[in-house]
């Protein structure tokens, strides 16, 4: 484990850029799967509008999905940075073989979703009938893209716990590139290629992750021999289980509870029409894009929590907060400033309509904010999720997207307008009032209710983080 990052000593601002910096561009080329998707199938002759409003629906599926596995992320980030930071390489190999059997059994679970579920999906999301058909499509692809992106996470959160983030780099780097070459090929046709349109996209995303998961393997056993788990590693040990479920199922309670809000979310989106969907589609692939310096940091945060706690240098970990939050507040201000002045532009970029690129202007100018604040807690969220306090992470995911996001959405969007409220008739006028304050641009209820959630998210995490519970590690048996 030579070869890795010693998070654990040296300057600690140094060492968090170099383990970050390929965390972030390793997470923009992931991004880049749904951006690549999202251009090419904008630029289809007939339906590119209601193609991108697809694309977009597909995530809070793909979040929803994809949370359960990333609870064992965390746990698996925090107790292999643990054992690292521990220099115990035989506790590092009996928890990455613990994953084996998780990792099948989830599999499993989204062969049966993909099968039953995904009609049922699209009608609780208001999905427009025209959209069905298509909809149905695209989304089984991505799904069982899934599967191999679950390998894909599950690699990259081990080798970044190691303090090597450039491997997984490397994976996606060629992977997306791949991506990239087969997206117009598949879309449009081409040579011994039939034109397939968004159903095009969808394989050529699948196909590429497939890709990235065998490279993973391949790498992960020649590069880590010493740590590729033996049958006694795989065998489920009932202590290093329950500390994987200790630490992961809050995460995967509080991920899925989130991303089941965000379908709730969608459906209201979904009811202010395709226009919307599609703005609201760019507008989350682009938003992410911003995000991912703050994402980046705060996966490096993780490893580097985990690895000194392990090490038993407390003071240490601390410090590695205030430079985490640093990093993040001055990145995220620039690219904050950049989509407020610019986001008319980044829309047209995808899909030019003028209704659209209306929305989306409008869109910017207020999820700029939301961004910037969300980027804030993204470092907590590595605080806690390196030292396995990942029911801290839950309580306040939960709490901003059930207690203020989706309430003051609703709110906002003029759905309780001449409601009877029992007992609490007295504030019938200010739910009223509050009704009607966007006019004529309701959908702006869906940006300004997570502005107001991201910062209420904020408060709670530095309330959390003051108390200091998290200096001790939760991670080990």
């Amino acid at each position: 484990m030579k070869r890795n990052i010693n998070l654990t000593d040296g300057k600690i601002l140094n060492k968090l850029v170099i383990l970050s910096l390929p965390i972030m561009l390793s997470n923009f080329l992931g991004t880049l799967y749904n951006i690549v998707d999202t251009y090419w199938v904008g630029k289809i002759d007939t339906g590119a509008k209601e193609a991108v409003a697809i694309t977009g629906m597909t995530f809070p599926l793909v979040f929803f999905i994809m949370a359960f596995s990333m609870g064992f992320t965390v746990a698996g980030t925090a107790m292999v940075s643990k054992f690292k930071g521990m220099n115990d390489i035989k506790k590092v190999r009996l928890t990455i073989g613990q994953f084996v059997p998780i990792m099948g059994v989830f599999s499993l679970f989204l062969i049966i979703i993909n099968a039953t579920m995904i009609p049922t999906f699209l009608k609780i999301i208001q999905t427009p009938p025209e959209l069905v058909a298509d909809a149905t499509i695209y989304i089984t692809y991505i799904m069982y893209g899934m599967i191999a992106m679950l390998f894909f996470d599950v690699f990259q959160s081990i080798t970044t716990a190691l303090g090597d983030s450039l491997t997984p780099l490397i994976v996606q780097t060629i992977t997306v590139v791949l991506n990239i070459v087969l997206d117009p090929i598949l879309i449009f046709g081409l040579s011994i290629f039939p034109k397939m349109g968004i159903k095009g996209a969808a394989i050529a995303t699948l196909f590429s992750r497939i890709v990235a998961t065998v490279f993973a393997l391949v790498i992960f056993y020649r590069k880590y021999r010493e740590l590729v788990p033996t049958m006694q590693d795989i065998k489920p040990n009932k202590k290093v289980m329950m500390n994987i479920f200790e630490i992961g199922l809050p995460a995967s309670i509080g991920q899925s509870t989130t991303a089941f809000g965000f379908l709730l979310m969608q459906g209201l989106t979904n009811s202010f029409g395709t226009a919307v969907i599609s703005a609201n589609a760019i507008g989350h692939r682009m938003m992410s894009i911003f995000q991912l310096p703050a994402m980046g940091i705060s996966r490096a945060l993780s490893s580097f929590v985990g690895q000194n706690l392990g090490a038993n240098k407390e003071k240490r970990a601390v410090k590695s907060v205030y430079y985490s939050l640093f990093l993040v507040m001055s990145i995220m201000t620039v690219g904050c400033l950049f989509i407020y002045t610019f986001g008319a532009e980044l829309v047209k970029f995808f899909i030019d309509e003028p209704i659209i690129t209306e929305i989306g202007a409008r869109m910017f100018k207020i999820s700029a904010y939301a961004t910037w604040v969300f980027g804030i807690l993204m470092v907590f969220m590595g605080v806690f999720n390196g030292a396995g306090h990942s029911r801290s992470t839950m309580t306040f995911n939960i709490s901003r997207l059930w207690f203020f996001r989706i309430p003051t959405a609703y709110l906002l969007a003029g759905f309780f307008i001449g409601t009877d409220l029992g007992i609490f008739t007295f504030l019938e006028p200010t739910v009223n009032y509050l009704g009607t304050i966007l006019a004529p641009y309701e959908y702006e209820s869906l940006w300004w209710a997570m502005v107001i959630s991201n910062t209420a998210g904020v408060i709670m995490a530095l309330s959390i983080y003051m108390k200091g519970n998290w200096k001790v590690s939760k991670a080990g048996w």
